[in-house]
């Protein structure tokens, strides 16, 4: 399965001339499609916040490619600035995949999708891809598991985006935050762990480390690939800049929950995926982005606040743009915090 090559952007595109200040500050048109999704939620809002036009596409119709589909697509992109692709299957989502789901809704359906802006606007493309790509090996020595087919169905796919020749690949590391499913990532199980007075599985002796991302932060890292756009392609990583061992995370659970967790230690996973932490570098010469809110104590504790009474944090969220046209978020303190 390899899609590079596959497709060409049409004349002129890739030659994207230097964005001023007053432009970026400009409403633009966008297309988001997995908006009902943890990420797609804040990225729809967040343009929406900014006076952007926003319109969505659901996912699942993408991962049927029919001609319908096809024409459905053509519509929706044909008058928008910038796609931004977020839809796709992963690992951490209910029920079995396989290979081919993968093939099927992360590659294919990223190939439709450029496929129907590359006969219309030939816009930007702003696609989510995962910092697990970074851990790939060769393919005669990578373990298979459900974690590699993933990375290497948003592998093949940020193909197709460099092909198309104006976008950008968004690697982001693990995602957590308001919002994040009670079922979904390690400081949702520990927080879980803390509220049920249950123990938590440590595999491992809770030294290994990740890059925790808030998923504000992610959203803004999409809104600002979308409104300061770049020459030709990029892939670029998104995280904190920071590796947190499983012990840090209890540890920050703990002091948020004031509740103690305890852990029960299990043998270590064989596809955990070692990589250091995200070089910002990038993504603050590329987008003009840096984190704000993924420092782990902030994560933990906007998590913990949303999970304890829905919409705790989103109503003291205000989106900004800065005077160079950033996109900024500003969040009220809580009570007591």
């Amino acid at each position: 399965m390899n899609g590079r090559g596959a497709l060409r952007a049409p004349d002129g595109l890739g030659r994207v001339p230097a964005v001023e200040a007053e432009a970026a500050a400009r409403p633009v048109r966008v297309l988001v499609t997995g908006a009902t999704g943890v990420l797609g939620r804040w990225v729809a809002e967040g343009f929406a916040a900014l006076g952007d036009h926003v319109t969505t596409f659901p996912g699942r119709e993408l991962g049927v490619a029919g001609a319908g589909t096809g024409r459905a697509l053509r519509r929706a992109v044909a008058e928008v600035d910038a796609v931004c692709h977020l839809a796709a299957a992963t690992p951490l989502q209910p029920g079995r995949r396989t290979d081919l789901t993968y093939a099927r809704c992360n590659v294919d359906a990223t190939r439709l999708l450029l496929d129907a802006v590359a006969a219309t606007s030939g816009c930007r493309v702003v696609f989510a891809s995962t910092a697990m790509v970074n851990g790939l090996g060769p393919t005669d020595t990578r373990r298979h598991s459900d974690r590699a087919a993933y990375a290497e169905s948003k592998l093949i796919a940020e193909g197709l985006v460099e092909a198309y020749g104006c976008g950008v690949s968004l690697r982001f590391n693990a995602l957590g935050g308001p919002r994040t499913p009670t079922d979904r990532g390690i400081v949702a199980a520990a927080l879980g762990a803390a509220d049920e007075n249950r123990p938590f599985e440590v595999y491992g002796d809770g030294s290994s480390g990740r890059d925790y991302l808030h998923v504000l932060d992610a959203a803004r890292a999409v809104v600002c690939a979308a409104r300061r756009p770049v020459a030709g392609y990029r892939a670029v990583e998104i995280g904190s800049g920071r590796l947190s061992t499983i012990d840090a995370v209890i540890a920050a659970v703990e002091r948020v929950t004031r509740r103690r967790v305890p852990r029960r230690h299990l043998p270590v996973r064989a596809d955990v995926d070692d990589r250091p932490a995200c070089d910002l570098g990038p993504a603050r010469a590329v987008l003009g982005w840096t984190p704000q809110r993924s420092d782990l104590a902030t994560l933990v504790g906007d998590q913990w606040a949303e999970q304890r009474v829905p919409g705790t944090f989103s109503a003291g969220l205000r989106w900004t743009l800065d005077p160079s046209g950033r996109p900024l978020t500003v969040v009220a303190p809580r009570a007591g915090g």
